[in-house]
């Protein structure tokens, strides 16, 4: 059929050798995996934390002047909402590139099986090209979401100042002389 092409496991040694070959992109597809899982319930959470704060802008744009420190409290909101849209986008260029790198791993899998099995010297290189495109892929998604961990810390950092400034403003208020009638 093709002369070129010629079978190289010949015996059970090498089929082990082949099959363990295989077993390293699969456990990189295992660490794949877990950060596809965790980077996906990130995703959920700040989903939920931007519907949160667009129902509590809408509520309190509803409610009229009654709400202390209203307008304070709407543009907080309003550059809450615009963070979490930056996170929102880091987090899913994050995922796709964990995604990426998972048909990767199992491209890497594949080519190993292909490469050991059929001896066609210029397929070699592609196990290593798919391994290394793999990693970088992972390294590229972990930085990115190492900046919006960073990110959500700032934030978090940002909301209990304001909440602190809030609770400042109840306390003068409450320190206050009361009013003559």
């Amino acid at each position: 059929m093709w002369p070129h092409l010629q079978f190289t496991v010949t015996n059970l040694g090498s089929a082990l050798n082949v099959l363990a070959a295989m077993i390293t992109p699969a456990l990189l597809l295992s660490a794949c995996g877990t950060f596809i899982l965790s980077t996906s319930n990130r995703l959920a959470r700040i989903v939920d934390r931007m519907r949160s704060l667009s129902q509590q802008l809408d509520e309190m744009m509803q409610t009229g002047a009654g709400v202390a420190l209203r307008q304070e409290r709407m543009v907080r909101h309003r550059a809450e909402i615009k963070l979490q849209g930056h996170r929102l986008s880091l987090i899913q260029r994050a995922l796709t590139l964990l995604y990426v790198a998972a048909v990767n791993f199992v491209c890497t899998s594949v080519a190993i099986g292909v490469t050991s099995t059929i001896n066609l010297v210029w397929v070699y290189w592609m196990p290593v090209v798919f391994g290394i495109a793999g990693a970088c892929c992972m390294l590229a998604a972990s930085v990115m979401l190492a900046l919006e961990a960073r990110r959500a810390v700032n934030d978090l950092y940002e909301e209990t100042e304001f909440h602190r400034s809030i609770a400042r403003h109840y306390a003068n208020q409450s320190e206050a002389p009361p009013e003559k009638p």
